[in-house]
């Protein structure tokens, strides 16, 4: 089948996120269908030419064809505070906003008429805006989130009074755009139940499946040695819901681990830790912000938990995934482990409350034998539901889905 692909970012390098998720559903899929892939360049990602020379080779080795297009908004610092300021005054979701591009637009309608496509595949909703939706093609949408619950949660959170009246406006905007744009779709794929319940509630009527999160269980193996007295997160810090995990768990419980703990310490592994987090960091050596690392191993085998205090969040967590692969002991809230069939006391322990959450961690911190039975459970789980290559079946049963869908549909 040829499928055509529009994704919101270059899905190289697999470090973390919808990256992650790209390339791996990609690399998997691409052995059973004929992929051209049409992707938005982030300079923070892809910083340099030669970065994006490797990307494209290394992704033209199993899509049929690669095509990169810049993001306006992130071109500067004025480009993203002008998608700022057009979303205030407008009625569009900023996310649609900033990837607005007449040549995206041009190229997708192009590749319509030449390419006998089977599918497009919308790799998140606001791409929606590229895609004639009267075509006769099988039409995918992916949910990477229920964007508009996503941004209400975040302005939950939020402490500053215009700041949080943007982001509730923003989650009001996404979902309108999620109401008119997900029943346009032969299928909507969602990362978990929950949020195929979420999103079908919001518009009824629509086809959804669910193609989890997924892991690569060669590369994220468990090692039989090494923990140390550490516990460690690992995500990127240029995502707000990561930034506000670390910097809860710093100020609301790392005080009391510490005290409680001594000799304790906290790997921060992630690209774009904020000023507060590094000060922090340089005033209290047990606390350890890596920066962006090639290779997370290292700092998650030498840990003996995982913590994951997210207090924002939506579809699976491809850093929960990651670390149960490993075959570690894992304190996550209940967001944090949410989407994911896990059950808690058999794969890890959650926590939602600030004393709660540092209680299970002094439990495991003190108890090797429990942090071994929590991980090999972790392990055998992801092992049999969340491998990459079963997640990629699952997507190309979809496509196959859409198509049927698409045929019957007068």
């Amino acid at each position: 089948m040829n499928v055509l692909f529009l994704s919101q970012i270059v899905p190289y390098p697999p470090h973390g996120g919808v990256l992650q998720r790209g390339f791996n559903l990609l690399r998997q899929a691409s052995r059973d269908a004929r992929i051209h892939l049409l992707a938005f360049v982030h300079p923070d990602v892809l910083p340099t030419e030669d970065a994006v020379d490797r990307s494209r080779s290394v992704l033209g080795e199993f899509c049929e064809t690669v095509e990169y297009f810049p993001l306006w908004a992130k071109a500067s610092p004025l480009s993203r505070a002008a998608a700022v300021a057009l979303s205030s005054v407008s009625a569009t979701p900023f996310s649609v906003i900033a990837h607005r591009s007449t040549s995206f637009r041009q190229r997708v309608a192009e590749i319509c008429r030449s390419v006998p496509l089977d599918v497009i595949h919308v790799d998140t909703v606001a791409l929606s805006q590229f895609v004639e939706p009267r075509a006769r093609i099988a039409k995918v949408l992916t949910h990477h989130n229920v964007e508009s619950i996503l941004m209400r949660r975040r302005s939950d959170v939020e402490t500053r009074w215009l700041a949080r009246r943007f982001l509730r406006r923003e989650a009001a905007k996404l979902e309108a755009l999620e109401y008119a744009t997900s029943a346009q779709y032969d299928v909507n794929v969602m990362m978990s139940a929950s949020d195929a319940a979420a999103l079908s509630s919001k518009v009824p009527g629509i086809r959804t499946a669910i193609v989890p999160n997924g892991v690569d269980t060669d590369y994220f193996s468990p090692a039989a040695d090494g923990e140390t007295k550490a516990v460690v997160y690992a995500g990127g810090l240029n995502m707000f819901a990561n930034r506000d995990a670390v910097m809860h768990f710093l100020r609301e419980i790392w005080p009391v681990l510490k005290t409680e703990v001594p000799g304790l310490r906290f790997f921060v592994v992630g690209q774009d830790p904020p000023k507060e987090l590094c000060d922090l960091a340089k005033a209290d050596q047990q606390i350890v912000v890596t920066g962006y690392v090639d290779d997370i191993r290292p700092y998650v085998r030498q840990s003996a938990v995982y913590v994951v205090p997210l207090r924002v969040g939506g579809g699976t967590r491809l850093k929960v995934l990651d670390a149960m692969a490993m075959g570690k002991a894992i304190v996550s809230t209940s967001i944090g482990c949410e989407g994911l069939e896990v059950t808690p006391g058999e794969h890890l322990l959650v926590a939602d409350t600030t004393e709660a959450f540092a209680k299970a961690t002094r439990a495991l911190l003190e108890n090797p034998e429990r942090r071994q039975s929590l991980g090999c459970a972790a392990r055998q789980l992801v092992e049999r539901k969340y491998a990459w290559p079963i997640a990629a079946r699952q997507l190309l049963d979809v496509y196959r889905m859409a198509m049927a869908s698409n045929r019957l549909s007068p």
